[in-house]
């Protein structure tokens, strides 16, 4: 690798990396919070970047993808609706979730039954979900969406 490729290499990866800490301790401009995006879409947007950019150094054109993918996964799943940095792991217990909370309660009045009523978003909630929404002719996601959540009475 020349010395030229090597020094813009390092000086993307130290900008990506500059931009992201600075994302992610909330010191933001005003242009930039006023774009509409939601703190998760820009950790998403933050992880899939810097993932690229170390990506691309370390593997070329095929590891920027892969970088990218997997950055974009760890920025979304690793923070919370706010773009704050998430004290447990993605799959891990979380505290409970009011809205998943009134949805499994909400499936329960209705026959779907969701396991415990915890808040939990677990296999037996998102199965019951699919079922209810393939019941009520919405798109079979298992996500809790604005859509189900209004066909479930749930605000």
């Amino acid at each position: 690798m020349k010395l030229t490729h090597a020094m813009q290499c390092a000086s993307a990866v130290t900008l990506a990396l500059v931009l992201s800490t600075s994302y992610a301790a909330g010191d933001t401009s005003a242009a930039n919070q006023s774009s509409g995006m939601t703190g998760k879409e820009k950790a998403t947007a933050i992880g899939a970047g810097t993932g690229a950019v170390a990506g691309a150094v370390v593997g070329g054109p095929v590891g920027a993808v892969v970088g990218g993918v997997a950055g974009g996964v760890i920025g979304h799943e690793g923070t919370d609706a706010n773009g704050h940095v998430t004290s447990t792991p993605a799959g891990s217990a979380r505290a409970p979730d009011d809205t998943v909370k009134s949805a499994q309660a909400a499936l329960e009045q209705q026959g779907y039954s969701p396991g415990a009523i915890d808040g939990q978003m677990g296999p037996n909630t998102r199965s019951a979900v699919v079922k209810f929404q393939q019941d009520k002719g919405l798109t079979q996601s298992g996500a809790l969406d604005g859509a189900t959540l209004a066909a479930l009475g749930v605000k």
